[in-house]
């Protein structure tokens, strides 16, 4: 996905800091448990804190605990002139409270202060939470591969089936957009909206 142009982006969260090398624990069990593989010190010294690559690595937390990370990674060679989004997660028992929105925009921030002028991330197909974040930031699908474009119309089509879904815990028991029957004005049902 890519986001063409980091001019207008809404204003930096707040609660947002550097992680340290004290952090390296905590950062190892966010991930771990966000993605559901492993992750431990060593693997996030080398991939986050000592990777020439990523210049920040950035924290949200909750008490003392680490509840939410991403990661403003450069790779000029790959994307010029764009900064990439690395390993967004936030706390899965502090799930729907904008951390990955507040970590990614924090990260988008940081690319436009360093001069950069687009941002850049990858993110598999049912991370469709993630995906519908990266929208809402202003990121857009890209088509690097031919599968993609069939890929994208699925990943489209599940977003619009949770929408659905979503809109339906609202509505009476039983009830959806296809159930509720249209009415003219006198109130005779004429149909199904």
């Amino acid at each position: 996905m890519r986001r063409p142009d980091l001019a207008d982006l809404p204003p930096a969260p707040a609660g947002i800091e550097s992680a340290a090398a004290a952090d390296v624990a905590g950062l190892a069990s966010l991930l771990a448990a966000a993605f559901d593989e492993p992750w431990d010190g060593d693997r996030v010294r080398r991939d986050l804190l000592d990777d020439p690559t990523v210049k920040r690595t950035l924290i949200m937390r909750d008490g003392g605990a680490i509840v939410a990370t991403a990661s403003a990674r450069v790779l000029p060679s790959d994307y010029p002139g764009a900064g990439y989004v690395h390993w967004v997660a936030s706390d899965p028992t502090h799930r729907g409270r904008g951390l990955g929105f507040a970590a990614t925009l924090a990260v988008l921030h940081e690319f436009l202060a360093e001069g950069l002028t687009e941002a850049v991330l990858e993110t598999d197909d049912q991370r469709l939470s993630a995906i519908t974040v990266y929208l809402g930031l202003g990121f857009v699908p890209q088509y690097r591969d031919e599968s993609h474009q069939l890929r994208w119309s699925k990943i489209f089509t599940a977003l619009n089936d949770e929408r659905r879904r979503a809109g339906r815990k609202t509505q009476p028991t039983g009830a959806s957009d296809e159930d509720t029957p249209t009415r003219a004005s006198n109130g005779e049902q004429v149909g199904r909206a």
